[in-house]
């Protein structure tokens, strides 16, 4: 990955995470008690709204990260970090869960879908965070990787 692509990805995942992480706090812990009863938080929307209109930077940027990153590690052999591989695995079930929140009329699936978004964006989160700073000496593979574009 070229430092453009690395920085983009860092960038993107920081303002899907905050949104996401703001838009669930402010759901889970942010009723207000309202003239009829619970009403949402006001800026909840807004959360929301944020949170949808930066996730397509970061879908873009991890199918940057596969192509230039996961792939070429891939066929490299068994040297990659468990870390990265398990975050990979996370990425179409956060994806999917994601965009099916927005279609789906129904109560119960959008509350299962939901969960699925919640849990699998949650550990790929650590996932993500682990893979940054757990050193490369603790996993086993040197610090250095060459790059597959200079094999070529």
């Amino acid at each position: 990955m070229t430092p453009l692509e690395r920085w983009s990805l860092h960038l993107a995942a920081l303002a899907t995470a905050g949104t996401g992480l703001l838009d669930g706090l402010l759901r889970w812990f942010g009723e207000r008690a309202g003239e009829f009863g619970p009403e949402p938080h006001p800026w909840l929307g807004m959360a929301q709204h944020l949170h949808v209109l930066v996730t397509p930077l970061l879908v873009f940027t991890l199918g940057m990260m596969v192509r230039g990153h996961l792939w070429a590690r891939l066929q490299k052999g068994p040297e990659g970090r468990r870390t990265g591989l398990g975050t990979a695995f996370l990425i179409a079930p956060m994806v999917l869960s994601g965009y099916g929140i927005q279609v789906v009329a129904s109560p119960a699936w959008r509350g299962g879908l939901a969960w699925i978004h919640g849990i699998s964006a949650g550990v790929f989160l650590l996932a993500y965070l682990g893979h940054l700073f757990i050193p490369h000496a603790q996993a086993g593979i040197p610090a250095v990787v060459e790059s597959p574009i200079a094999d070529s």
